[in-house]
């Protein structure tokens, strides 16, 4: 089941993309989550790529400040269609994944610390 959920791409300080997918209780808060962070991110100097409010089927386990680059080892491909919403979808250690900027959809390569949820 899809449910409400805010999708943040960030840029890392070794160049790489972070995902941050937060569950949101409506597209509401969803929004006013967003308008948030990304003001706060702005005024810390480091700008999201992407804030998105969404659906998504995926569960991933919460977000921790702080966490340092070197455990952020899940690994997920982002697709932003132009009519709107938005994929993620683990990728395993060893699937590749290509980054393509210019595309419908556009695909990013990201990494994080949050690993996915199990249904049980």
């Amino acid at each position: 089941m899809s449910l409400p959920a805010l999708l943040l791409l960030t840029l890392m300080s070794d160049g790489d993309t972070r995902l941050t997918l937060s569950p949101a209780d409506s597209a509401q808060a969803c929004a006013a989550t967003r308008e948030v962070l990304v003001q706060v991110l702005i005024e810390a100097g480091k700008p999201p790529l992407l804030a998105l409010c969404g659906t998504s089927a995926l569960q991933l386990s919460p977000y921790v400040h702080g966490v340092p680059p070197e455990a952020e080892t899940h690994r997920y491909r982002v697709e932003i269609p132009s009519s709107g919403g938005f994929s993620v979808t683990p990728l395993a250690a060893q699937t590749p994944c290509a980054p393509v900027p210019d595309a419908d959809p556009v695909v990013h390569c990201t990494r994080s610390s949050q690993r996915v949820l199990s249904d049980d």
